[in-house]
């Protein structure tokens, strides 16, 4: 581990949030390793590997580009593994039902593949009334 390795993941980190950001479903999947496991909001419980077709068709559900915030980030680094969690805003308009935008809980997990950092794992949740019916709460803010 190295100051090298925690800026070079700040800055996949970034650049991964732009692509978000600018709905570039090739400039996301390139900061993502061929065989990303992801835990996102929206059905499947798990995807593994790139689904372009499926990333693009919803980032098409989006009117103009999104918002993509990440904040209280804390990175760790170990050898060739390293992980951060965070919480996130991702809002914007949608075709047809208008604005839209929640916080959520995200954990990134990277892993060094042939020399270049790359995101591995990550895994998006949102909190849930404990009391009568299970309901997620997506209206909560930090």
């Amino acid at each position: 581990m190295s100051v090298g390795d925690h800026d070079d993941i700040r800055v996949l980190l970034d650049n991964w949030a732009q692509a978000l950001r600018d709905k570039d479903a090739d400039a996301i999947i390139a900061c993502e390793s061929p065989s990303i496991r992801a835990f996102s909001l929206a059905p499947p419980l798990e995807t593994i590997g790139h689904d372009r077709a499926g990333l693009q068709a919803w980032l098409d559900t989006w009117e103009g580009g999104l918002e993509f915030e990440i904040r209280n980030t804390d990175l760790r680094l170990g050898g060739d593994i390293a992980w951060c969690s965070a919480l996130a805003r991702l809002a914007g308009r949608k075709i047809g039902t208008g604005e839209s935008g929640l916080w959520f809980r995200l954990t990134v997990t990277f892993a060094r593949e042939d020399g270049r950092w790359k995101i591995a794992h990550t895994h998006e949740s949102v909190p849930f009334s404990m009391e009568g019916q299970p309901l997620a709460l997506f209206d909560l803010k930090p």
